[in-house]
């Protein structure tokens, strides 16, 4: 991407369709070491016999300090929901990575502080939640953090062999400083992950119903037919209506050309009573009852006005796309956002481009959305939409019901419950 359309900060980006990691690139100390112990970390095949959606597929679940610690509560809802990704999904490794914190230097104790306490920050926020998502804790917030990893290490050890419990397969890496949410991810994916696909999940992100994970990864790989998926992120309230969202940003001739570029995988050809417009779809869905009503709102409206709904049908209309009355086309849309919402990755296109660190896509203690968004955006704006997302290769998945996938805790589960 050339440095005068960037703005400020300005990248120097040169997209490169090899894989390998560049063990000539100028970095320093720690990104080197992370490259060394990366090159010994051999990533498992896809090939055939090797199909298993847990030999495919790693789950990384991303959590830091939060109020409600030492309580396990949010954690344990969470993962509750991952029976909607399919027994399959549930049988992944799954990965929690604990951020490292910071403590407030006017909460620093006069005595007794024990050598290993996090480093000391002066800066003040207005208020605790904005404090704690930037990693800053009191020494209390710091001490209930340090209870919570205890509890939630007893919590997977007791799962170890029990494939009934929704922490079965799962481990916690704790990370001894505060990097933030893009640079724990990237611990991960250089240190712990061997799979070829990662699913990534933030702490208080649920899935509210069916989601197709095992067909998601097989869409992926199936690149002779489907071409090249990198990302596919899991819709949300936010990006539902996605295509409608491009429109009114674009235009209707860029949406025509996204269109041509939305995938139609024969993998996502799917049960037409779980997926697509389907009144029997309310009962199913994990939500607080008091939301039941405006999630039917939403979906009429879905499938009455949006552009995201009639152009799905217009083009499976088009493509002339036989299907059974017991089967439904779900798609993949080509996205210009990277949402750090549950979404499955190539655990190459993570390790050797979005972290790689020539490219600085990626910021230490930020999200890998605030930076890497505006990189695709610039890089379409300059080379075109389908070379210039050509780089990134990222899709959202909809299934053009007029629900979404997942959701924030309170919202995709049921709070009563």
């Amino acid at each position: 991407v050339d440095n005068r359309t960037m703005g400020t900060p300005t990248y120097t980006i040169k997209f490169k369709k090899t894989m390998g990691v560049d063990t000539k690139l100028d970095t320093n100390n720690e990104e080197k070491k992370e490259e060394s112990e990366l090159s010994s970390l051999k990533v498992e095949s896809n090939e055939a016999g090797n199909d298993h959606l847990s030999n495919l597929l790693t789950i990384i679940v991303t959590t830091s300090p939060i109020k409600s610690n030492p309580s396990t509560e949010l954690l344990e809802k969470t993962f509750a929901t991952f029976r909607h990704g399919g027994y399959d999904f549930t049988l992944c490794e799954k990965i929690i990575v604990c951020d490292g914190c910071r403590i407030l230097e006017e909460e620093k104790k006069e005595a007794n502080e024990p050598l290993n306490k996090p480093n000391k920050v002066s800066k003040k926020y207005q208020n605790t939640k904005q404090a704690l998502r930037n990693g800053i804790a009191t020494n209390t917030q710091a001490d209930n953090y340090q209870l919570f990893k205890i509890a939630l290490k007893k919590i997977c050890e007791e799962a170890n062999g029990n494939k009934s419990s929704p922490f079965y397969n799962t481990r916690v890496v704790e990370l001894e400083e505060r990097m933030g949410y893009g640079f724990a991810l990237r611990h991960a994916l250089y240190h712990e992950v061997v799979t070829p696909y990662v699913c990534v999940i933030q702490h208080d992100r649920t899935f509210m119903r069916s989601t197709p994970m095992k067909a998601v990864v097989e869409a992926m790989m199936n690149k002779r037919v489907n071409g090249d998926i990198k990302y596919v992120g899991m819709s949300m309230r936010s990006n539902l209506n996605y295509r409608d969202i491009f429109t009114s940003k674009y235009g209707k001739d860029s949406l025509q050309e996204l269109l041509n570029m939305v995938i139609l995988p024969p993998e996502l050809v799917l049960d037409a009573e779980v997926y697509g417009p389907n009144d029997s779809l309310m009962e199913k869905i994990d939500c607080d009852d008091a939301l039941k009503s405006n999630l039917q709102s939403l979906s009429r409206s879905y499938l009455h006005g949006s552009i995201q709904y009639r152009s799905h049908k217009q083009q499976l209309e088009t493509s002339r796309k036989e299907l059974k009355e017991t089967e439904w086309q779900l798609s993949l849309t080509p996205t210009l956002f990277w949402y750090d919402n549950t979404h499955v990755c190539e655990t190459s296109h993570y390790r050797d481009f979005i972290f790689n660190p020539k490219y600085k896509m990626v910021a230490r203690g930020g999200f890998v959305e605030d930076k890497l968004s505006p990189v695709i955006t610039k890089s379409v704006e300059r080379l075109g939409l389908r070379e210039g997302h050509d780089k990134f290769n990222c899709y959202l998945l909809d299934d053009h019901s007029g629900f979404f996938f997942t959701g924030a805790y309170g919202i995709g589960i049921s709070l009563s419950n």
